[in-house]
């Protein structure tokens, strides 16, 4: 560990004061921090403040007063890690035993904690939902598992008021849920019909007129939900198949990234027939459904049947074979949707979609800085898209090229970005974007970093950074 001096004294937070990185991508999602600057270079050699050895997980850490927080897995075990703030000490560590399988491509730690400066919320796809006081001190538990998800349960648990919403939508009995912050007894549920698996987490909109909203981007449809009742407002159909982004908010505008490439690109021909024409192609021992061995000629649906197969019972019926269908035409797109409508908003308050595919990333959720949005995809490829009318600015390269699975984020008018390999770039946010630095950690990075004051927080596979510009004094 990177030893530093303890140059401030930071205390918990006041009662009602908001953490200033208080969940996934920080406070309402946006992805934003209120902040003096931050370096412009991450280096681990000119700025990292201090360096934690961490089980690995894909969460990303979370700052509230003087403390980080992020989870982990590692074994048989998922961990909750509180650290300090200024030098990188553990304080507190509390593990739940689970039984060491990863599920699909996943980190059996993969949704980040939330807090709101009184009590921390962590969610584990093998557990469900624990919240501890910060001082690690278990308030309540609500277990929850098996989630039906093919890579595991990714969203992150959001807060507003006194509930703790999770969205879990997954292949079988799709739903949104309020728990309780204090004792954690759900105050609502609702079913999600025609939802099948996706790992976007939700974000709040709270208008100053009218219900505040939970925004959900799931398969095939966007969705607002009033936060009080779990009553669907609104919803516009012609989302992806899959989705991931975290949904932003532009004033009164929701900018969503529902985007996934079809199921053909990964070799997963296009299904032009009916069921009811496959079926008396495949069906060959007539029970109505198609098993896997029935369809053994196609390698890349073979790979693929977990995904498509919604009750994992190895064959598909009439629904499976038409969520399949439809993978491979319903690529959805990154929309601006107005939020003061009600019903079906598809054909009237969408401001603007975009569909080019060069831009649109699998994983990251959009950025908004000052009206426009900025996407980071495979490749580095940086998109700048017009907030108020969807025209791309400037397209261009960041680093070497890489995969991307960490999300943007902002300060003090500077972006960050993590590549997969640990390229970490300070961009200058415009419409005419310049990359100032790009540093190479090195190391295997997923999760989306945090910024608090002037500090950067970058969780990799096995450690979590601490970045910060020398301080004068």
């Amino acid at each position: 560990m990177i030893a530093s001096p303890l140059l401030a004294l930071l205390v918990l937070l006041p009662t009602g004061e908001l953490p200033e990185w208080g969940g996934f991508r920080g406070n309402h999602g946006a992805g934003l921090a209120d902040s003096p600057g931050i370096p412009d270079v991450l280096s681990p050699a000119s700025c990292a403040v201090w360096e934690a050895s961490l089980p690995p997980g894909y969460s990303s850490p979370i700052v509230a007063g003087d403390r980080v927080f992020v989870t982990g897995a590692e074994g048989t075990e998922l961990s909750t890690t509180c650290l300090d703030r200024e030098t990188g000490e553990v304080v507190w560590e509390r593990t739940v035993e689970f039984s060491g399988k990863r599920t699909g491509a996943n980190s059996p730690a993969a949704p980040s904690p939330a807090t709101d400066g009184e009590r921390l919320f962590v969610c584990f796809h093998d557990v469900g939902v624990i919240a501890y006081d910060l001082d690690g001190d278990e308030q309540w538990r609500q277990e929850m598992p098996p989630f039906e998800i093919p890579h595991g349960m990714s969203t992150s648990p959001v807060l507003h008021g006194d509930l703790v919403i999770l969205l879990m939508d997954q292949d079988a009995d799709s739903r949104l849920v309020a728990f309780d912050k204090a004792t954690g007894e759900v105050r609502w549920e609702v079913a999600r019909e025609g939802a099948t698996h996706s790992y976007s987490t939700p974000t709040i909109y709270a208008p100053e007129e009218g219900p505040a909203q939970v925004i959900v981007s799931g398969s095939l449809q966007i969705a607002g939900y009033d936060v009080a009742t779990g009553e669907r407002i609104w919803w516009m159909n012609g989302a992806a198949w899959q989705t991931k982004s975290v949904p932003v908010l532009v004033g009164d505008v929701c900018v969503v990234n529902a985007y996934m490439v079809p199921s053909t690109e990964f070799g997963v021909p296009a299904m032009s027939q009916t069921w009811e024409e496959i079926l008396a192609e495949k069906d060959a021992d007539e029970d109505g459904k198609i098993a896997r061995e029935e369809w053994n000629d196609i390698p890349a649906l073979q790979q693929a049947w977990f995904i498509f197969d919604l009750d994992n019972d190895e064959k598909l019926d009439r629904e499976d074979y038409e969520y399949l269908a439809s993978t491979g035409t319903a690529t959805g797109g990154l929309f601006a949707i107005r939020l003061d409508g009600k019903g079906d908003v598809t054909d009237s308050h969408v401001v603007w979609r975009y569909r080019g595919n060069r831009g649109l990333p699998d994983i990251p959720s959009p950025l908004a800085v000052d009206g426009i949005v900025y996407l980071i995809k495979e490749g580095g490829l940086l998109t700048a898209v017009d907030a108020a009318t969807g025209e791309v600015l400037k397209q261009g390269r960041v680093g070497q090229p890489d995969r991307y699975y960490a999300s943007p984020v902002a300060a003090a008018g500077r972006i960050v970005t993590a590549s997969h390999s640990g390229q970490l770039s300070v961009i200058e946010a415009g419409k005419e974007w310049e990359v100032v630095s790009t540093e190479d950690l090195a190391e295997e990075t997923w999760s989306t970093p945090a910024i608090a004051g002037d500090q950067v927080f970058v969780r990799t596979q096995h450690a979590l950074y601490c970045f910060r510009a020398p301080r004068e004094g």
